[in-house]
């Protein structure tokens, strides 16, 4: 799999399919594998890249973990491949990065689809307070993957979801403490609520009704991005792009293709 060195260090990614680029961007503790799901089918239209984030999967863990340095980081992966323009699909703390690049460089980002994410992850309520509490001890004592198993089970917890949930949990336990505590406290100090109207690009926002964040979150998010449309999946969780993978694959297609 390839490796790119930016700012030196190295960067992997994958890389599938041709036509129009489009760039897939996990969530925490996550990799490029998770999007297992999404490239077979979105390859087919599009020239699929799919970067880890510092730390994560290949990627080396001593670059920069802001928020910003991470969206910067990969604007310059996409100089390096040669793609001056591109559609960005990011899920989770993947979405805060997408929505960092649409800031950053909005002639660059053709169209926005952010899926299970929020405009600010700082714990500004009890509840998002405990849960980062929660996970920086259960992490910081026992390391990575006890954790693994209790997300994969928040994720996926039907018995006819079996295979996902090993899957997630075999992917989620091979990242690293070190790792995921400095994602998590970059992630806990991004917020772009005041800066929503100054994204430009085309912007679908996906959720799922049993999310992590609640749903009025989320509303809010969307009346603050100019033209912004919002898709709920009944009874999806956190992975939406996993446990939804069709519904979630076709509109990820009709909605980046609606213009072409």
């Amino acid at each position: 799999m390839p490796t790119i060195s930016i700012d030196g260090c190295r960067c992997h990614y994958t890389e599938a399919g041709s036509g129009p680029a489009l760039l897939l961007i996990h969530g925490l503790g996550a990799s490029q594998a998770d999007w297992f799901t999404q490239v077979p089918t979105l390859s087919a239209q599009f020239r699929c890249i799919a970067p880890d984030l510092v730390g994560h999967g290949g990627s080396d863990p001593n670059g920069e973990y802001g928020i910003f340095a991470q969206a910067r980081r990969l604007l310059r992966l996409l100089d390096v491949l040669g793609v001056d323009q591109c559609n960005v699909l990011g899920h989770s703390m993947g979405g805060a990065v997408a929505q960092s690049m649409a800031l950053l460089a909005p002639e660059r980002v053709r169209a926005l689809v952010i899926c299970n994410s929020t405009a600010g992850f700082r714990p500004v309520t009890p509840k998002k307070m405990l849960e980062a509490v929660a996970r920086i001890g259960l992490v910081g004592v026992l390391g990575v993957k006890p954790l693994a198993s209790l997300i994969a089970f928040r994720l996926f917890p039907h018995d006819d979801q079996q295979d996902l949930r090993k899957t997630m949990r075999d992917h989620f336990a091979q990242g690293s403490r070190p790792v995921y505590l400095r994602s998590l406290m970059a992630l806990g100090r991004w917020s772009i609520w005041g800066r929503l109207p100054r994204i430009q690009a085309r912007t679908l926002v996906v959720a799922a009704e049993h999310d992590y964040f609640p749903l009025h979150e989320t509303q809010r998010m969307v009346a603050g991005i100019p033209g912004a449309r919002l898709k709920v999946f009944d009874g999806s969780r956190h992975g939406t792009p996993m446990d939804r993978a069709d519904a979630f694959n076709a509109l990820v297609i009709d909605f980046l293709t609606a213009d072409a």
